[in-house]
């Protein structure tokens, strides 16, 4: 679940460690009666800044009240989608009709967000590094949110931050925070077909690679990885690419092994060489391959001996 920490908790630490102030109750009232200048409308406002301490009673004065009141929610289920939401933390658990959890998303995330170029719609929700939710929002969801939220109609802002991607192999779609590729990324599967295409990308991983892959779970993450861009497939084995380097492990022969690793920057320059060259290369299981592309790009890596290359006293080509 989403933490959540409010406005209480942010204002009081210091001030707890303050020795009380014998004067505290007279500073208040004075705050008080400036208030009642500025025409607060119910005498309860007075009383409460009179009760209040030093902190709430400037808070008031300027203007900024902390609010200590939870927004509370009820749970609520359309055709496909039940949200449930945790009034605690302050999200909503949002589920698909057969009861797949398909993330959290903080109640101050509920909005739209509107890619200009497709104009499709998208629920993001950060929950820190690397990590966020996202959804793309059809009318039904975005019915449901409304009605759970008491809402004529959810806000709208264009699509800052990231990048909607599409993998060529199954055409299924992505989202990654700009600056994240490499490591992150949100695989989006807007309907059957995608789902589809998604479980058979899966089960050729756990068909193809019975030593690499032991159950049909590790299957979906490479499949997940590849669609994000960050594994290929080849006839021997299986390369996986990251923003810190990359690594091929063989299904057949585990000693043809071999990891390289590189800097972010030396990343940035691999994938845009990628995206115009993938189709081209050939033998891209052999590190000599790769070292050839290295060289034309420039950059620094640095091989990685594995335990099988260091066994046998050379590095694999």
């Amino acid at each position: 679940m989403i933490g959540s920490i409010g406005a209480e908790s942010r204002y009081s630490t210091g001030y707890n460690k303050l020795k009380p102030n014998r004067n505290q109750n007279k500073w208040a009232d004075t705050l008080a009666q400036t208030v009642d200048k500025e025409d607060i409308s119910s005498r309860a406002d007075i009383n409460r800044a009179k009760k209040s301490t030093v902190m709430d009673s400037y808070l008031a004065l300027s203007g900024k009240t902390i609010n200590t009141l939870k927004q509370e929610y009820s749970e609520y289920e359309s055709e496909n989608y039940r949200i449930v939401p945790d009034n605690e933390a302050e999200c909503f658990d949002i589920y698909n009709k057969d009861g797949e959890r398909l993330g959290a998303f903080s109640y101050s995330d509920i909005k739209i967000r509107q890619d200009e170029t497709t104009g499709k719609q998208f629920l993001i929700s950060e929950h820190g590094t690397m990590s966020y939710d996202a959804l793309v929002l059809d009318d039904e969801l975005k019915d449901a949110l409304q009605n759970v939220m008491d809402k004529d109609s959810l806000d709208v802002e264009t699509l800052q931050g990231f990048t909607l991607n599409t993998h060529s192999g199954t055409g299924i779609q992505y989202l990654v925070k700009d600056g994240e590729e490499g490591r992150g990324g949100k695989v989006l599967l807007q309907n059957e077909a995608d789902r589809k295409r998604y479980e058979e990308l899966a089960e050729m991983y756990f068909d193809k690679y019975p030593n690499l892959i032991e159950s049909r779970e590790e299957g979906f993450i490479w499949a997940d990885l590849e669609i994000r861009g960050m594994a290929k497939r080849t006839d021997q084995g299986i390369i996986s690419i990251g923003a810190d380097g990359m690594s091929y492990s063989d299904n057949e022969n585990y000693k043809n092994n071999w990891s390289v690793r590189f800097s972010g920057s030396m990343y940035e320059k691999l994938y845009e060489w990628l995206q115009n060259n993938k189709d081209s290369m050939e033998e891209i299981h052999k590190f000599s391959t790769w070292q050839k592309v290295f060289d034309e790009i420039g950059g620094t890596y640095e091989r990685v001996w594995s335990k099988e290359e260091l066994d046998q006293g050379y590095l694999n080509n």
